[in-house]
């Protein structure tokens, strides 16, 4: 029953075979009135409101009252049956979801078989994100070389129990969600979950089984209204809503609905930034809209449009049948950071409280990917490398650069732009967007008038531009507001006894840094130079531009660190397996 006041007026509406169809009672003071009736058709309520009023003329005299009491128990009926039905729904559906953790548990391949050999083949790599990238390469995904290893990373942390969030940034047609088909590919099909869109209430009452699981949000803007439920999730692993609903026997009760992770959340989206409390929970992931990379695409496209390349089915699906396994075969494992004492970090910003957690993470999760190839203590716990920490570094460090100075990649060139080429005295007095576009001509750089347009009033609401706001055929008149922040680096203190070899990794040898860095600790530098990145500790040919004291790691002035060569040719991108281990 559904029980319901509008000033003097008590309604008791009992529903019978449906939520909007029973019996209504009506009462104000001593007097009531009831019948059976269809809550939610007018012809039905107008009806009633007649023979109330005919019946007990002095009761019901105010027409406006009645007729706006009946049409909000009308209202809250129908919610209610629409609540009633998607749950009727979910649970449905629900009884066909099997747990994700049991079912990666049945599909793992027998030790001594093929396919287990295959896997492990995958496993035992001195480099598993590196096989990772060319495996994708592989399947027709050009250039994005460090995203391809964040985004696989991303996709297997759930199941690690080491949840890193991600949020995938660039413009439409930029191959946001082609970046993501590609790595999903690899992570074995009972761990994902794909939606276009969520509505507010809907992830709190839904039925997937999401606990180690990816779910896939392929637009942010058909998810907007989720935004509170989605953070939620991300930070605590959990959602608990409770909610008062009728119960079988006709009462109301307070039921309480758990979503129980640790769960990842993709999300893409044409929007430089994520609203406020969202963009602090994840690590930002941007495209790259160089006219090199639209060159590169084409290329390739075309390229397999005559035959040249392509990967014939059999073979696309031997690649994810392999990678399907070795994932399923990563066992849960506790993990050390031995070093994570030497680990160096700037003060600011204040998200780093989140950020140096997150790192942690990410340089567990590399560990844990090779767990393989890893050392154990005497706990079992697996323990992680200097190597790990140096590829999770160079996998997350540009995009904890640029979230740390509130800068996508279009914003920082045009703040640049600005800075380099606008003359001093439009800097102060005031600038328009022709001014901007100017200034990007001459530093060569190619940016839509769209961008530009969005990437100064996101510049001037994240406070580094003043505006005023001017709309029309001139536009708004710029000037400076701040300079851009300066980072500082994210180095590891030299640690004299580390068992480490010498030559294993550079990071053993000393590198004095401007500004009077100590000797005794070094920073990882890193160049987004698409395709061009790094191999097992070494550097990728390829275009690299040269970071600028703002940047998050400095480098040295030959771009590359000390006792590193840099290999020529395009790296190899094949992808082999034997039956044998």
């Amino acid at each position: 029953m559904i029980e319901y006041e509008f000033e003097d007026l008590v309604l008791e509406f009992t529903p019978e075979g449906s939520y909007t169809k029973g019996y209504l009672l009506v009462t104000r003071g001593e007097e009531g009135y009831g019948a059976s009736l269809s809550i939610g058709s007018p012809k039905a309520r107008k009806a009633f409101m007649k023979d109330a009023r005919e019946l007990y003329p002095e009761a019901f005299d105010n027409d406006i009252k009645l007729f706006k009491a009946l049409n909000e128990l009308a209202i809250h009926a129908t919610d209610a049956a629409r609540i009633a039905d998607a749950k009727a729904e979910e649970s449905q559906a629900g009884e066909s979801e099997e747990d994700p953790i049991e079912v990666v548990a049945e599909n793992a391949p027998e030790e001594g078989s093929d396919r287990y050999h295959a896997a492990m083949n995958l496993l035992r790599s001195e480099d598993v994100f590196e096989e990772v990238a060319k495996t994708m390469r592989r399947l027709g995904h050009v250039g994005e070389w460090s995203n391809k290893k964040l985004a696989f990373a991303c996709a297997v942390s759930a199941r690690a129990q080491l949840p890193v969030q991600p949020s995938t940034h660039a413009q439409s047609s930029a191959g946001k969600n082609y970046l993501w088909d590609t790595a999903l590919s690899l992570i074995p099909p009972e761990l994902i979950y794909k939606r276009t869109g969520f509505s507010a209430k809907a992830l709190f009452r839904t039925q997937m089984s999401l606990k180690h699981s990816v779910l896939y949000i392929q637009e942010l803007a058909g998810s907007e209204g989720a935004d509170f439920s989605i953070r939620t999730l991300q930070s605590d692993n959990v959602l608990k809503w409770e909610a008062t609903e009728k119960q079988p026997d006709g009462t109301m009760a307070n039921v309480e609905y758990e979503v129980e992770g640790p769960c990842v959340i993709i999300q893409t989206t044409t929007k430089n930034h994520l609203h406020p409390e969202n963009e602090t929970r994840v690590v930002p992931i941007y495209l790259d809209e160089t006219a090199e990379q639209t060159e590169r695409i084409t290329r390739e496209v075309l390229r397999r449009a005559a035959g040249k390349g392509d990967v014939s089915q059999n073979e696309r699906d031997a690649l994810y049948a392999a990678w399907h396994d070795a994932v399923r075969l990563l066992e849960p494992a506790e993990l050390i950071v031995p070093f994570a004492e030497r680990i160096k970090v700037p003060s600011t910003p204040l998200r780093l409280r989140r950020d140096v957690p997150r790192l942690l993470n990410i340089i567990r999760l590399v560990a844990w990917v090779h767990q393989h190839t890893r050392d154990r203590d005497e706990a079992g716990r697996i323990i992680a490398t200097e190597d790990d920490f140096e590829r999770a570094i160079h996998m997350v460090g540009d995009s904890f650069a640029r979230a740390w100075k509130s800068l996508t990649p279009s914003e920082e060139k045009i703040y640049a732009a600005i800075t380099e080429h606008v003359s001093a005295n439009l800097q102060k007095h005031g600038f328009k967007r022709s001014h901007v576009e100017d200034a990007l001509e001459k530093m060569k750089v190619e940016i839509s008038s769209t961008v530009v347009k969005d990437s100064l009033r996101t510049l001037a609401s994240s406070g580094f531009l003043e505006s005023d706001g001017k709309r029309g055929a001139a536009g708004a008149t710029y000037t400076i507001a701040k300079s851009a922040n300066v980072i500082g680096s994210i180095t590891l203190a030299f640690h004299p006894s580390m068992n480490e070899k010498a030559d294993k990794t550079p990071i053993d040898k000393p590198n004095s840094m401007d500004g009077g860095d100590s000797v005794h600790s070094r920073p990882f530098g890193y160049s987004p130079d698409n395709e061009s990145e790094w191999t097992n500790g070494r550097k990728r040919s390829g275009d690299a531009r040269p970071l600028k004291r703002a940047d998050l790691w400095a480098i040295p002035a030959n771009g590359r660190i000390d006792g590193e060569e840099e290999p020529e040719g395009e790296p190899e991108l094949d992808f082999e397996y034997s039956e044998d281990d």
